[in-house]
């Protein structure tokens, strides 16, 4: 070996990067800077590695768009049904549905674009259709209670999301309610306070779901 190959300062190693962390970190910028705000350069640089560690994990862009799709897709497959009864199961599933539909909006509106939400939403529908099906409903009255379950927390978290979203209005629904004279002043005071959505959330699931299985 030659002195100059001695005194050569080695090149420090990129740091090593794996799939998970690259999909993991990919999703979060989808979430936090919508689909158009993923590069990989952009990538490449929330892990700290070069532009080829990315590549050499998940292909180009589009690849790694696919792949957060699908893993959009079968994100629903483990969702938990927790309680005694079937009424308090279907409102546990219905809580997770409404979490994740929240936590992801960018790669659910993703999976839309692809053509896939069926699909996403199959594995959530089988097991409402078991905690229906456990609570005595059979056929078509099953199906109606499956279906308007999901549409009520997709209705609720997309009046969410809208509303977060949209300009802030003047006046607003509780000044509207503060000058309301009526012949229920309490309904008018509780009006006029702004919503607790995770309340409402709560009696109005709750309340569709003892309707639709008797409880």
């Amino acid at each position: 070996m030659t002195q100059e190959a001695a005194n050569r300062t080695p090149r420090p190693r990129a740091p090593a990067v794996s799939r998970r962390a690259v999909l993991d970190a990919a999703a979060r910028l989808v979430e936090e800077q919508g689909v158009a705000g993923l590069s990989m350069r952009k990538l490449a640089a929330e892990l700290g590695v070069a532009v080829t560690s990315i590549y050499w994990h998940v292909g180009n862009r589009e690849a790694l768009l696919d792949e957060l799709v699908q893993e959009m897709v079968h994100g629903l497959d483990t969702l938990p049904a927790a309680g005694a009864d079937p009424v308090a199961r279907v409102l546990s599933l219905a809580a997770g549905l409404r979490r994740v539909l929240r936590e992801h909006p960018h790669l659910i509106g993703l999976v839309n674009e692809r053509g896939l939400t069926p699909a996403m939403f199959l594995p959530s529908q089988r097991a409402l259709a078991a905690e229906v099906s456990a609570a005595g409903l059979t056929g078509a009255q099953a199906a109606e209670a499956v279906r308007a379950v999901q549409y009520h927390v997709i209705g609720f978290v997309v009046v969410e999301r809208r509303t977060d979203r949209s300009p802030e209005q003047r006046p607003s629904a509780e000044e509207l309610w503060s000058a309301e004279p009526g012949a229920d002043p309490a309904l008018a005071r509780e009006l006029a306070t702004p919503v607790d959505l995770d309340r409402l959330f709560a009696v109005s699931t709750g309340a569709l779901v003892r309707a639709l299985l008797g409880g």
